[in-house]
């Protein structure tokens, strides 16, 4: 299902790894947290990630900063849902806050599972 596949919290909060690492590592599935202050190290890695989970307000500094990620599906989470933060198509789920880790980890599989567009 997930095996073999890469998640990437961009900051958030510890508890959002904790959880996704708790459900989703079984599968196979690596999760990491990068941290806005640490972003810079990314550059010099070449590992795209399978999706990415970014709060709306650390989104400009996603785009900017990790410029070779902007196609990989993402998970957005925000007070309201706005078209302009990123891309938006179906590869982008949106999730206001208060959000329950449920409907999380339901929009990272379903992105997951997705056939990969080329």
């Amino acid at each position: 299902m997930v095996n073999g596949q890469h998640v990437v919290v961009f900051d958030g909060l510890n508890e959002t790894e904790e959880v996704l690492k708790a459900v989703l590592e079984p599968q196979g599935c690596r999760v990491n947290r990068i941290r806005q202050q640490h972003s810079d190290r990314l550059t010099s890695q070449n590992e795209v990630p399978s999706i990415v989970v970014v709060h709306d307000d650390d989104a400009e500094n996603f785009t900017t900063g990790q410029p070779d990620w902007n196609r990989v599906p993402k998970v957005v989470i925000g007070s309201v849902k706005r078209a302009s933060t990123i891309g938006q198509d179906q590869s982008t789920r949106f999730l206001v806050q208060p959000f329950q880790y449920a409907e999380l980890i339901d929009s990272i599989e379903s992105l997951l599972n997705q056939p990969e567009s080329t």
